[in-house]
């Protein structure tokens, strides 16, 4: 089995653990290119920039009672705790543990949830970070269907296209330099791959109403106008996944060049 199909059960046992609540779940994050390639591209695309961690967006549930918390039901499914705070009890991490596989569990969602999602639906024991922006993420998802211990599993993700534009207005904002190079990475990824790019931009242009599109416009420019920008130096280390050394420049300004069109 290879360690994305191993990394990809350790996901759909967590997953597994609150299918009920499933519904009010959105899969981002390091996970989303795989997901895109395997279930909605159903492309077979080789080192895959992703991550060991699940990051799962909450989606709001205001005032509807749960009988068993997302706590409870990890609690049950057997999944190991970690404190955020080592001086403090609360709140804590799940992470699923087989073996020598390890992936923290991680909730996020906008700042614009209520406090009784995240009481009444996560449990006030659990850690989850609201984020600028990440409203984005949680507007008209895609869904994909998936096979689990003999059980459909539908899951929503992101669009790819609203992964992208959110990528591209966050990825500036991260103070990890590493995390902030991935996820350029991931913009680059989908404009490569995404099987139609023409009706990709087309669908992109969607946004140019929206509140942050000069924030995603001007960070693009800024980093992949031409290759005297950082962004360059940035992909590299991604880009020679699949392109060789000498061509990488040439790779990197074929693929964005589109979408600098676009934004111009």
């Amino acid at each position: 089995m290879s360690n994305f199909e191993t990394m990809e059960r350790g996901l759909l046992d967590t997953l597994f653990a609150i299918e009920d609540n499933l519904d009010k779940i959105i899969i981002v994050g390091g996970w989303c290119p795989y997901l895109y390639a395997k279930y909605l591209w159903r492309k077979e695309i080789p080192n895959i920039p992703t991550t060991t961690d699940i990051d799962l967006g909450v989606l709001e549930t205001g005032s509807r009672k749960y009988d068993l918390t997302i706590y409870d039901k990890l609690s049950a499914a057997g999944l190991a705790v970690e404190r955020i705070y080592d001086e403090e009890p609360q709140p804590i991490e799940f992470i699923y543990k087989k073996k020598e596989l390890e992936l923290k569990v991680e909730f996020i969602t906008s700042f614009e949830t209520s406090d009784d999602t995240l009481n009444r639906f996560l449990g006030s024991k659990l850690a989850c970070n609201r984020i600028e922006a990440f409203e984005i993420l949680l507007d008209d998802p895609a869904h994909i269907d998936v096979r689990h211990s003999s059980k459909s599993l539908r899951l929503s993700i992101p669009k790819p296209e609203t992964f992208l534009y959110h990528k591209g207005i966050t990825f500036v904002m991260r103070a990890d330099e590493a995390k902030r190079d991935k996820d350029l990475a991931y913009v680059y990824f989908i404009l490569k791959f995404c099987p139609d790019p023409k009706d990709f931009m087309e669908v992109l242009t969607r946004f140019k109403e929206h509140e942050l599109y000069e924030s995603f416009r001007a960070n693009l420019k800024e980093f992949m106008a031409d290759v005297g920008k950082p962004g360059y130096k940035m992909l590299r280390p991604f880009v020679r996944r699949w392109v060789e050394e000498k061509k990488i420049n040439e790779e990197i300004r074929g693929v964005f060049e589109a979408i600098l069109t676009v934004v111009e």
